[in-house]
């Protein structure tokens, strides 16, 4: 039987279980000395011991003590050798046997203490393709084995060595019996440069009442306390060996260092070593199941509470902080049920965290849960995680402000691949800004999807007090490829919408559509002022630009504003860019240029503003030439030549877009000089033809040099009108011509195009004798006065009766295209 347990002892090197192998090699030394004990000679003991044993054994010097505590046996070394190879199997240095002399009168196999220098055993490589078994261990510490060794009271080994190819030294082991337990103590065990102190106890009677072996264990060192089982039974399967422990806390970083790749995985101890930066692993509970009887993967299970911990996925992502959460790893299979954490500052609560097989070659750690929050902190988020340029670039053109929730699909990838983002969000009452705060929607509701690196939105917001239908990248507008971002707002009660995108070469468009406005829009961004080009834009009447948008001047960005084609009662306005600058809320209109007419000295100048609910024009032109002037304007006026300085001046208690002609006030100077109004002119060259200048003329026999087939020709106009609830007051008109002076008085209706106007023309001072003459009655007479005049009075008294006298009245009333001209004077 003692042989059977030597080599029982020599299988448990295969599994490590050396524990046992000590305990049984002990108990043969202890039985065999005891059957050989009466002869007390070397040669005998030697002799005893192998039959015994079945083992060739050999010992070194054999001496006995007697001293007042009793007597002691020592010997120097002792061999157990393989009696057919020789090969050695172990051997023993310094073994010190303590008995005490009353116990002699009792029991000669009862001796107190047992000292040992060192135990040294050898590998047997003869044993490693021997079976071992859950019994064999059984047999090693059954009751029989546990009663036997009830003769000592403590057993001290100070070293036990292994030798083999995986050499192990065991540290100091310390062994008490208590009745039928049997108390072991290791302390200052070194493994893998840490050290333990592991305490253990064998009981006869739970081994002979549960029929299986359990050794409760602790094991303690300066980062931990376990307290643990290992529990040895039989299954059909084979033989198993159960282990399961505790510990109250440990730091995360020290846990891989502690499960090592051959309990865990190779793949799941490098994740811990790499993922766990910080924090702490409450409530630990270790189970491990091994199926000695096969080779067989071990089965492991670790549940436990991280608290304020940090853990990390890959290079590319920042580490989960102050991670609060349940971690189960299961085998191959990880699982983090997170309480509360934060992702680069974004707070993340009642997240399932998973890497379902890190058997795997590609490992990717999926995080799945709700969130709630704020959608800034959401977007903050998006923006500092690396979810792709294009991500990056779509969230820079938008803002959101208010409460946010939904679900969160994350999958970071522990390797170089990119992650995966899937978030469907739910936003209520929230702020929506685009376009550098050009758009701002209130009360915005919506419903948010980030899939496959694309953020799309379906929703309804306030802009300006009036609702809209919103939309994010609408997959309705999906044949729009040359966007890399898009909003879409329509107002179904009106019919208004507007599409505005951003274009891959980052300049933006929109284009606005309703029942009476029609237009495009190009925006181009850079780092000084955005860039607006209306192309395009078709206004049904003037009432349509009318609307109470409760929009104030700093609510426009600065901006340089041109525009292209544009019709308002399909009549085409000028092509005009100005610049507009937003000022402590006042809305500044610079440097604004008519296309194909000059900016500045040379030809024009308009500057305005809109401040405090008014709106102000002034505009300048000076130049060389009207007609030309009028034609780049896209005035109807047919005219040429013509020297022109103009000085208009508007006002309107309004905002810009709701300014008309009958809220408009202002006042118009105008200087013109040496031109010609054609006879084509539907305006006030149709005027000046209408006055029948030719027959006045004739009549007066008047010099004619100024009236031609094309028209009539000026010297110079100055005009000066009043403007009010469209009504153009002339204040003065007064054109001199080389035949005569035409003026004009009263007003017109520029919302009837109507006139009410009177015309006074006075012939010049060099055609006063003809019509002098005329009025006194004709003839010699009137020549006669005039030579007299012209003798006596150097023609000073002839002049004084012309200026007051020779003047031609037309009223002149009716629509602007056939006015009706009345003749008024009393000398006609």
């Amino acid at each position: 039987m003692i042989k059977r347990s030597l080599s029982n002892g020599v299988k448990v090197l295969k599994i490590s279980t050396w524990i046992s192998a000590i305990f049984a090699l002990l108990v043969v030394l202890v039985i065999g000395f005891f059957v050989v004990f009466p002869g007390l000679l070397k040669a005998p003991i030697e002799s005893g011991l192998t039959d015994v044993v079945g083992l060739d054994v050999k010992i070194s010097k054999i001496t006995f003590g007697l001293d007042k505590s009793g007597i002691s046996l020592n010997i120097r070394d002792l061999k157990l050798n393989n009696p057919e190879t020789s090969q050695a199997l172990a051997s023993i240095q310094g073994l010190y046997w303590r008995v005490q002399l009353f116990n002699l009168f009792k029991d000669v196999y009862s001796p107190n203490h047992i000292f040992i220098d060192a135990i040294t055993l050898h590998d047997n490589h003869q044993a490693k393709n021997t079976a071992f078994s859950v019994e064999d261990i059984k047999q090693l510490v059954s009751v029989e084995t546990l009663e036997a060794a009830s003769f000592f009271e403590s057993l001290n080994i100070e070293k036990i060595s292994i030798e083999g190819e995986q050499g192990f030294d065991i540290a100091p082991l310390r062994i008490s019996r208590n009745k039928g337990q049997l108390s072991l103590s290791i302390v200052g065990q070194k493994i893998d440069d840490q050290y333990f102190d592991l305490s253990t106890t064998l009981s006869s009677e739970q081994l002979a009442r549960d029929g299986f072996l359990t050794l409760p264990m602790v094991v303690h060192n300066k980062d931990f306390s376990l307290l643990s089982n290992l529990k040895l039974y039989q299954r059909e399967s084979g033989d198993y060996a159960e282990f399961s422990g505790f510990i109250d806390q440990i730091q995360t970083t020290n846990l891989a260092q502690y499960l090592p790749s051959k309990i865990v995985g190779e793949s799941t101890n490098k994740w811990m070593k790499r993922g766990f930066k910080s924090g702490l692993l409450e409530n630990v509970n270790v189970h491990i199941l091994k199926n000695i009887s096969q080779d067989s993967a071990i089965e492991f299970d670790l549940t436990a509470h991280l608290n304020n911990t940090e853990l990390v996925f890959n290079s590319d992502w920042q580490s989960l902080k102050n991670l609060n959460a349940n971690i189960n790893i299961n085998g191959d299979n990880i699982k983090v049920l997170v309480n509360k954490t934060s992702l680069y500052d974004f707070p993340l609560n009642n997240i399932a965290l998973e890497i379902t097989d890190m058997s795997q070659a590609n490992l990717d750690v999926t995080l799945l849960g709700k969130i709630e929050s704020t959608s800034e902190a959401f977007i903050r988020f998006l923006k500092a995680a690396p979810s792709g340029n294009t991500v990056h670039e779509v969230l820079e053109q938008f803002s959101l402000n208010g409460p946010l929730k939904g679900n969160l699909d994350l999958i970071i990838p522990l390797d170089d691949r990119e992650s995966t983002l899937n978030v469907d969000l739910i936003i209520q009452n929230n702020h929506l800004t685009t376009l550098d705060g050009a758009v701002i929607i209130e009360d915005y509701d919506s419903e948010i999807a980030f899939r496959d690196n694309q953020i799309t939105t379906k929703g309804a917001g306030n802009l300006r007090g009036m609702p809209f239908d919103i939309r994010i990248n609408p997959n309705n507008r999906a044949d729009d490829k040359e966007a890399s971002f898009a909003v879409e707002l329509v107002n179904n009660k009106s019919g208004f919408e507007l599409y505005l995108t951003k274009r891959l070469d980052q300049t933006w468009r929109a284009r606005i559509e309703s029942e009476s406005v029609k237009t495009n829009v190009e925006i181009g961004l850079s780092d000084d002022i955005p860039s607006v080009r209306i192309v395009g834009l078709q206004i049904a009447t003037t009432d349509s630009l009318k609307g109470d948008w409760a929009i104030e001047p700093n609510d426009f960005p600065n901006m340089y504003l041109s525009t292209h084609g544009v019709f308002i009662d399909e009549q085409e306005i000028p092509d005009f860019s100005a610049k507009l600058e937003s000022v402590s809320n006042v809305l500044k209109i610079t440097n604004l240029q008519f296309e194909g007419v000059g900016v500045g000295d040379s030809d024009l100048l308009f500057d305005g503003a809109w401040v405090a609910g008014r709106t102000r024009l002034i505009a300048k032109a000076k130049g060389k030439g009207l007609s030309g002037f009028l034609e780049k304007m896209k005035i109807n006026e047919k005219v040429s030549g013509g020297e022109f300085d103009f000085d208009v001046r508007l006002f309107c208690q309004c905002t810009p877009w709701n300014m008309s002609l009958k809220n408009m006030s202002g006042m118009a100077n105008m200087n013109i000089k040496k031109g010609v109004f054609t006879d084509q002119d539907p305006n006030i060259g149709r005027l000046l033809s209408l006055l029948n200048i030719k027959s006045v003329a004739k009549r007066l026999k008047l010099d004619v040099n100024d009236l031609t087939d094309k028209g009539f020709a000026y010297d110079d106009i100055n005009v000066q009108i009043t403007l009010k609830n469209a009504i153009a007051k002339i204040d003065r008109f007064k054109l001199d011509a080389t035949s005569s002076t035409i003026a004009l008085s009263g007003q017109s209706d520029i919302i009837d195009q109507s006139y009410d106007l009177e015309a006074k023309v006075t012939p010049a001072i060099g055609d006063a004798v003809p019509a002098a003459t005329y009025l006194a009655g004709g003839g010699l007479l009137g020549l006669g006065v005039w030579l007299v005049d012209e003798g006596l009075f150097d023609g000073k008294l002839i002049d004084k009766i012309v200026d007051k006298v020779v003047e031609f009245k037309y009223k002149i009333t009716g629509p602007w295209d056939e006015p009706t001209i009345e003749n008024i004077s009393t000398i006609l």
